[in-house]
């Protein structure tokens, strides 16, 4: 074993270039993997550690009972809304037997405002608390100042102190759902010693003002501290048996909030780990085909060893530990790299515009033992087929001067990869006729279909493309398709890894497209303002009601119509309901009424978004944390106002404050008189401006940002796509230099004959371009049909249409060709250097 190790070490070095970009591949592979291991580790762990050490002293937690299922746009799977607790409920806990300390919280919306400017965007709520005086239930620590004990005084949380650049004494104001308020900041907290709640902003207040500020008569929850000694069990039913509320016990309480707080980058998990198994898959294709070639140059030198004894598991072994040296040296540095990347990893994220967990990594070792096997296994098993099928050769068929790979296709291969195909556009049929998402499953069998049919593709496609090729190219042309034809196996496989790449790059653009177009329909239909007035934050209205009655006064506008949003329980689901002035709003904003009048809103009725119109007439019953509200279907509307929380029921205005409280505003439409846009519109952008938490926008860029939420998440995919791309862009690189190298003979012939360098090069970078274009059109017409498909099955009301961006597709397939031959260019340039005799020369 160590003569074959020492063997095995000497073979690598020695063909220590062949090998480079294959360990690249591995390298980059791994890297990406354990980065996403280590950063999902990261963003559970944190947030998991912080919360169960914030939460550490609360024993028990009153709530109010829950009201339906838990509902919500994407990203926000877990919210729910509960029925409001008693106001006295806090003092009659505190005289439970056993309960040490209550402590009521207060939890609303505040959102930060320096010199007229909202503080924080993204993915993290503006969260207003009361700070809890009992040190024991308080999840905050002060780390500077004093805690807040009038009206009037403000703690803000550390993270939120940085990006606003404030300390105690600061004065600052603070946007709630009842108005602005000016305040100081008397001191700095951490979430016990994390910086900040997770994704979260939070400004505490004193109790004082949290009934005026935050609009509440009653907690939203109550912290129970039970006493030392206690038998919790027994404490936990006498609090329930003191109030129809929810009881919760702490270490339960802590695994919700943790749940909670993670749950929204779940999704950044499973596109991340997507990407790393394209990743992986792509580098498993170059290590085939380098190994594959690498075996084939050694034929004559396999049949010389087994001609004089050497055995098959010693050729085999041989080969094997050549996989695993290569691999082990490129998982260890792309281990070094992945966790010395994480930060690049985390900035990249950022593009889509989502708030990370700051601090340093948590690097596990289930997360490198896992990309440590993934990279050494995946390189072994790779170049292991190649490898058992040159040791199963004949000393005598390895001895001759052959092909380095059959020209004919096997039959049986290309039939199995037909049925394979056959299965998979069934399933993808049948998941589109029935909405079936156990049918759509069956679409993955393309993947191995396309492996085993790859050799007969390129194969046709090079005959097919031969005679263009040549009125294109002349005879550089028929040598390029030729090539091809003759090495179809190598070919494929190499195509193989741009196909997935091409692939990965059409699905995520047709998924991006189809979702920018249902999120933006409405918008773009409906629309008739001139003006559109929106929140700072996608995630909670942020608009001063106020602002609505201003821009209203001005002397050039008609109409001015807000949209207000609360959280309601509908046929027991959480559900967005809109309040509207239902006179003002079918101004500037179509809803395409179908049944009903809208008129009729005022009256107390509710209007519901759909295309049944038999629904009019009807009774709904809407369940809010305050109050239920029963109310008559007087219109169906076909269309919302746009955007993952646009509303599926609207009420009057007047109805919904009535149900709920004051709200802000999620949205003004505004209208201007005719002839007065220019000037109406600055004086409008005017007060939108001295408005904190509220943002300008014309009605061509409202319709444009319309998909800005998919926009940065674009971004995001782009960059991923980038890095796959560039790691498949290796394998050409490598597999072509390999081949240049197993056509030596043939080269030199050519240049013998006649051929200059020029022609040489060019012959290489039209071979590789004719393969590329091959497998960026397999690839975009495999995800445009079955990303339809799953598109089609899966998108559910967030998707109701598929759309196809068939000019970025296009500009995808342009580039993958110009891409790969310029991933091309060094191997054909080093090959037209190379002197006729040496060329000539060189062993097969």
């Amino acid at each position: 074993m160590s003569q074959m190790m020492r063997s095995a070490a000497r073979s690598v070095l020695a063909s220590r270039g062949r090998f480079m970009l294959t360990g690249t591949a591995i390298m980059l592979s791994v890297a990406f993997l354990v980065a996403t291991l280590v950063l999902s580790d990261s963003m559970r762990g944190r947030a998991a550690g912080d919360i169960a050490e914030a939460l550490a002293g609360t024993d028990a937690v009153v709530q109010g009972v829950v009201l339906g299922e838990p509902g919500g746009g994407p990203g926000d799977p877990e919210r729910s809304v509960r029925r409001s607790l008693d106001p006295d409920i806090t003092e009659r806990v505190a005289t439970v037997d056993g309960v040490d300390g209550a402590a009521s919280q207060w939890v609303g919306f505040a959102k930060l405002v320096v010199d007229g400017s909202s503080v924080g965007t993204g993915t993290a709520s503006d969260v207003g608390r009361n700070w809890v005086a009992d040190p024991a239930l308080n999840p905050f620590r002060l780390a500077s100042g004093r805690p807040p004990t009038e009206v009037g005084e403000i703690v803000i949380d550390r993270s939120l102190a940085g990006d606003a650049g404030l300390a105690p004494g600061d004065v600052v104001q603070v946007l709630t759902t009842t108005g602005m308020y000016d305040a100081t900041v008397t001191g700095v907290a951490t979430f016990a010693s994390a910086d900040a709640a997770p994704l979260q902003r939070t400004v505490l207040l004193p109790d004082k003002a949290v009934s005026a500020w935050l609009d509440t008569a009653a907690p939203t929850e109550v912290l129970v501290g039970v006493a030392e000694g206690a038998d919790r069990a027994e404490v936990l039913g006498r609090l329930s048996a003191l109030t129809d509320a929810e009881v919760i016990d702490g270490p339960d309480h802590i695994r919700t909030m943790q749940d909670a707080a993670t749950s929204p980058l779940q999704f950044l998990t499973v596109f991340l780990l997507a990407f790393a198994v394209v990743a992986v898959l792509i580098g498993v294709t170059i290590i085939f085909n380098t190994f594959a070639l690498t075996v084939a140059r050694r034929r004559r030198e396999s049949g010389l060893l087994r001609a004089i004894g050497a055995e098959r598991r010693q050729l085999l072994g041989g080969v094997v530990i050549e996989a695993a040296l290569v691999g082990t040296i490129a998982t260890l540095v792309g281990l070094v790299c992945g966790v010395a990347g994480v930060g690049a990893l985390r900035w990249l994220v950022g593009l889509a515009g989502i708030t990370l967990l700051t601090g340093p990594s948590i690097v596990s070792t289930t997360s490198i033992a896992v990309a440590a096997a993934v990279g050494i296994s995946a390189t072994v098993l790779a170049a292991w087929i190649p490898a058992r099928r040159a040791a199963a050769t004949p000393p005598i068929e390895a001895l001759r001067e052959s092909a380095a790979e059959p020209r004919v296709v096997s039959p049986a291969r290309t039939a199995s990869g037909l049925v394979l195909a056959a299965v998979a556009i069934a399933g993808g049929a049948v998941a589109v006729a029935r909405s079936s998402a156990t049918w759509a499953l069956l679409v993955v069998a393309i993947v191995p279909a396309l492996v085993l049919c790859g050799p007969a593709i390129v194969t046709a496609a090079a005959r097919g493309s031969a005679q263009v090729a040549r009125r294109a190219a002349g005879v550089c042309g028929s040598i390029a398709a030729g090539n091809l034809a003759a090495s179809p196996r190598r070919s494929a496989s190499t195509a193989l890894a741009l196909m997935l790449g091409t692939a990965m790059v059409t699905m995520f653009a047709i998924f991006a497209s189809s979702l920018t177009s249902a999120v933006g329909t409405d918008v773009r239909e409906g629309l008739q303002a001139d003006l559109v007035v929106t929140s700072a934050t996608a995630d909670f209205p942020t608009i001063d009601p106020t602002l609505a009655g201003r821009i209203a006064a001005l002397p050039d506008v008609d109409e001015v119509a807000a949209l207000s949003i609360a959280e309601g329980i509908v046929a027991g689901k959480a559900e967005a309901i809109g309040g509207i002035d239902p006179t003002a709003l079918p101004t500037t904003f179509d809803l395409d009424p179908i049944a009903g009048d809208l008129a009729d809103l005022s009256d107390g009725g509710v209007a519901v978004v759909g295309d049944d119109p038999t629904l009019l007439g009807g009774t709904l019953a809407i369940e809010f944390e305050r109050s239920t509200l029963e109310a008559p279907i007087v219109a169906v509307v076909a269309r919302s106002t746009g955007g993952f929380e646009a509303p599926l029921y609207f009420v009057d205005r007047a109805t919904l404050d009535a149900s709920v409280g004051r709200l802000l505003d999620a949205l003004l439409f505004v209208d201007l008189a005719d002839g007065a846009v220019a000037d109406a519109e600055e004086d409008v952008r005017a007060l939108v401006r001295a408005t904190p938490g509220s943002f300008f926008e014309t009605r061509a860029e409202h319709v444009a940002n319309s998909g800005s939420e998919i926009a940065a998440f674009r971004n995001f995919i782009d960059g991923m796509l980038l890095l796959a791309s560039f790691i498949a862009l290796l394998g050409v690189a490598n597999t072509t230099a390999l081949a240049i190298n197993e056509r030596s003979g043939e080269l030199g012939l050519l240049r013998a004959v006649g051929a200059t360098r020029r022609e040489l090069r060019r012959i290489v970078r039209l071979e590789v371009a004719l393969l590329s274009f091959v497998a960026a059109s397999i690839g975009i017409a495999v995800a445009v049909g079955f990303g339809w498909a799953l598109i089609d099955v899966t998108g559910g009301a967030e998707i109701p249409s598929v759309v196809v961006p068939w000019s970025r597709l296009a500009v995808t397939l342009v580039v993958a060709v110009a891409a790969g031959v310029v991933a091309a260019a060094w191997p054909a340039f080093r090959v037209s250097r190379v002197p006729v005799l040496e060329l000539a020369g060189r062993d097969r």
